[in-house]
């Protein structure tokens, strides 16, 4: 799992994994900001800006368990 955050404006906190899809592996993003309407869902998009999510385009983001957004 990796936590990493959308370059927008809003920074949302997004996780990843790695699952095996098809016969390859695929990063699977889903929302980490405990207050989000689409908190623990599956994305493909930014829910703050609505940019397509690819890891070359995320940051790499601290996790603090402490921190609900």
């Amino acid at each position: 799992m990796a936590v990493l955050r959308c370059p927008c404006e809003q920074e949302h906190k997004i996780w990843g994994e790695v699952w095996w899809i098809g016969g390859k592996h695929e990063l699977v993003f889903f929302d980490d900001v405990a207050m989000s309407e689409t908190y623990r869902e599956q994305l493909t998009h930014c829910p703050g800006c609505g940019r397509g999510l690819e890891r070359r385009n995320l940051k790499a983001a601290a996790r603090n368990r402490l921190d609900p957004t």
